[in-house]
C-alpha cells in the first residue's frame, strides 16, 4: 500500500507521481475492491453485520500515521471467521 500511496520505490525514486492514490482508496483497493471482483461483496470486503469476520489488527493507525511509517506497519492480531488465528500482543 505504501508504494501506491507514495509512488516511491525502495531506492527513493518516485515512479509516476501523478498515479498516487489516497489512503482510503488504497484500503478499498485491498478490501472491498477484491470482494467486488469476486462477486462476494455481500459477504466480504468490509466489516458489517452478516459478513465474514476476517480482519487484521495493526500496530498503528494506517489512516493517520506519517506516510513513511506505512510500510513499517506490523500485524498484532489476525482474525479469520471470527476466531483469533494469530496474536502477537
Amino acid at each position: 500500500m505504501w508504494m501506491c500511496i507514495t509512488r516511491r520505490m525502495r531506492d527513493g525514486e518516485t515512479f509516476y507521481p501523478q498515479e498516487r492514490i489516497t489512503r482510503g482508496q488504497a484500503l478499498r483497493m485491498y478490501t472491498a475492491g477484491p470482494a467486488w471482483l469476486q462477486f462476494s461483496e455481500k459477504t466480504r470486503g468490509s466489516l458489517e453485520p452478516g459478513k465474514l469476520a476476517d480482519a487484521v489488527v495493526i500496530d498503528r493507525n494506517f489512516l493517520t500515521c506519517p506516510e513513511d511509517e506505512i510500510r513499517a506497519i506490523e500485524p498484532l492480531m489476525t482474525i479469520v471467521g471470527g476466531s483469533i488465528v494469530y496474536d502477537r500482543r
